[in-house]
């Protein structure tokens, strides 16, 4: 099994998340994990299921002290959809709740 395949399971991605890149430093302890989400065509609002087209993108990036003994860094390309009367980031399967994550930026 590849890197990206246990992250991927690790963290909960399927697509249409995917990592496309992992870096290690050794040294310093730390890893960088970059996931992009590849399908822009549909989303579903997190607040209400409604769905629609993305309207933007950010990239954000996610924290965890200990994710396999290193300091990890997650950048990510969020897309966002207007519902609910605000424009809202998808669900980010690395941010449920005890995950450990802690959004940076």
């Amino acid at each position: 099994m590849e890197l990206p395949a246990i992250f991927s399971s690790t963290l909960g991605l399927s697509l249409p998340w995917q990592i496309t890149s992992v870096s290690f430093a050794k040294d310093e302890k730390r890893l960088d994990i970059t996931i992009d989400f590849l399908d822009g065509n549909s989303l579903r609002c997190p607040n209400c299921g409604c769905g629609g087209a993305p309207c933007r993108n950010t990239i954000e990036t996610w924290y965890h002290s200990d994710f396999f003994r290193y300091d990890t860094y997650l950048h990510a390309q969020v897309p966002h959809i207007e519902c609910c009367g605000n424009v809202i980031p998808i669900e980010r399967p690395w941010s449920r709740e005890g995950s450990k994550f802690t959004l940076l930026t």
